[in-house]
């Protein structure tokens, strides 16, 4: 009981102060929460500015697995709450996860470093909304509702979430592009994302010194899907090497994956392994895929 009080103390720090547009999407989160869950495990971050407390950037994220009747019936009423709240929402989706290859990154706060990956589980269904802040006087704050659930036989895996970031029309407007020269071009280079770049196999590409290396399970399946499709656009040659060896140090540091997410690269892997002949890329994908065993 005392866990439970917790995390729901947690969700409603994550609320605005005042019932708002997504008043029916807090109360049925509430109440899937207050239920019979087991197995839980959450993550919570929260940012203020030091001068004025406001809040910047707050993610509250609940994974956890739903066995009894009732709390499965909730999760209907989510469902309901989210139809019910939408037109109050600038912005909803629905969808199928698709492992990674089709996830949803919510942003937390005001920049690409930080992110909350929904979708990732191979099967799943989700919905989010986002909501301007009503405290917001600029509106440039919103939050956004999500969940995820994936049945397999008498278990349901559930995902809730719900992240506090500046809208992605304010990021857009008021990002900052890095320049990378690579060979005397030059390339934009935004959030550990890359555009312009062209690769063949005179290329170099970029080490990860670059880019901040995303530190969330989206985040580090963006990065990963990025590696995956330049090797298979080009498994051989220097170029693909260089795309193996960056798919192996982010292997290294795969902690922010759950078992299912690694399972999922591990399978990726195994395939990508049977498009070259080079046995020195071959044994990097062996080491990468023991080094997400570990």
């Amino acid at each position: 009981m005392k866990t439970k009080n917790i995390i729901l103390a947690a969700l409603l720090t994550a609320m605005p102060a005042a019932m708002t547009a997504q008043e029916n999407i807090q109360k049925a989160f509430e109440a899937l929460l207050n239920d019979k869950i087991v197995e839980t495990k959450t993550q919570h971050s929260l940012e203020r500015d030091p001068e004025t407390g406001q809040k910047s950037a707050q993610a509250d994220v609940y994974d956890f697995v739903v066995t009894n009747a009732s709390a499965l019936s909730r999760i209907k009423d989510i469902e309901r709450a989210f139809d019910k709240d939408k037109n109050a929402a600038y912005q909803i989706r629905s969808g199928n996860g698709n492992a990674g290859r089709n996830h949803v990154s919510l942003a937390v706060g005001n920049n690409s470093s930080q992110s909350v990956s929904i979708g990732s589980m191979k099967g799943s269904n989700y919905i989010y909304a986002c909501f301007l802040d009503p405290d917001d006087a600029e509106k440039k704050y919103r939050y956004a509702y999500a969940i995820e659930w994936l049945e397999k036989g008498q278990k349901t895996q559930v995902r809730l979430a719900i992240t506090y970031a500046t809208t992605q029309k304010y990021r857009e407007k008021n990002s900052t592009r890095r320049r990378i020269i690579i060979n005397g071009q030059e390339f934009n280079v935004d959030g550990g994302n890359f555009s312009g770049f062209s690769l063949d196999n005179s290329s170099v590409f970029v080490n990860d010194s670059v880019y901040s290396l995303q530190r969330t399970n989206g985040g580090w399946l963006t990065q990963f899907n990025i590696y995956k499709n330049r090797f298979l656009k080009n498994p051989e040659g220097i170029a693909a090497n260089t795309y193996v060896t960056q798919i192996y140090n982010l292997c290294k540091k795969a902690d922010a994956l759950d078992d299912d997410e690694k399972e999922l690269v591990a399978d990726e892997l195994k395939r990508m392994k049977t498009k070259t002949d080079d046995e020195l890329i071959q044994k990097l994908f062996d080491m990468s895929i023991e080094r997400l065993k570990k």
